[in-house]
């Protein structure tokens, strides 16, 4: 049952997650009385959910995007960070999530819509884990039996990156847009709060679609050369 759902999840991943990410401007009780302790906590979080996913895209790639938004992978990766968990991009997702909802500090979302989205991932994660149980077999369940699903094992970051050459232009190439919205997310925040004048706000948001905008140019240019 939790297969089908994970296959339909995955399908309007682009539909859900937009969605939800939209509750974290409904009013709500503060999750804190102090906003402070849900801007640093949440920060931290966002910061090391961008790095994961960074650190992973720059050291191994693993092109499961779907096509027509169905579960697809071109090889079982084993490698790179994958050796830490076998989800480090949901590992690096879901520090997103709980960072936002924690810098959002929203009541509401982190006991309502948290909780959602994380049931949506675990669907996802056994979609494909299904699927690469069946292309893969035996080899998937080895790596799956010695390797934890989203919890990292810290002991084998050395040997995550032996061997493997971090590759910044792969980050731009492929990341440039999520960062971009990551932190004009945090910065709708910031002014939801009323913690950030509109001068600073524009002055921000102006790097940042900048910078944006030259990632945009260098990958569309082939600028890139990560391969």
């Amino acid at each position: 049952m939790l297969v089908k759902l994970g296959n339909i999840f995955f399908h309007y991943r682009n539909y859900f997650f937009p969605l939800l990410y939209a509750a974290l401007f409904i009013p709500s009780s503060p999750l804190f009385a102090d906003l402070s302790w849900g801007l640093i906590s949440g920060a931290v979080l966002i910061v090391f959910g961008m790095l994961v996913r960074s650190i992973t895209v720059g050291l191994v790639y693993i092109v499961r995007g779907g096509i027509n938004r169905q579960i697809h992978a071109e090889n079982l990766v084993t490698e790179g960070v994958y050796q830490i968990c076998r989800n480090p991009m949901y590992l690096g997702n879901i520090s997103l999530l709980i960072g936002f909802g924690l810098f959002s500090n929203s009541l509401l979302y982190m006991t309502v819509f948290l909780p959602l989205m994380l049931f949506i991932y675990l669907g996802i994660i056994k979609a494909e884990e299904n699927f690469l149980i069946g292309k893969f077999g035996d080899k998937f369940i080895a790596f799956k039996n010695s390797t934890n699903s989203i919890l990292p094992n810290f002991g084998k970051i050395k040997q995550a990156f032996t061997n493997h050459h971090f590759r910044f232009q792969k980050v731009i190439a492929n990341e440039h847009n999520g960062i971009f919205m990551y932190f004009a997310g945090m910065l709708l925040l910031l002014k939801y709060h009323k913690t950030l004048n509109w001068d600073m706000s524009i002055v921000i948001f102006g790097i940042l679609l900048v910078l944006f905008l030259i990632a945009k140019w260098m990958k569309r240019t082939k600028r890139l050369n990560y391969w």
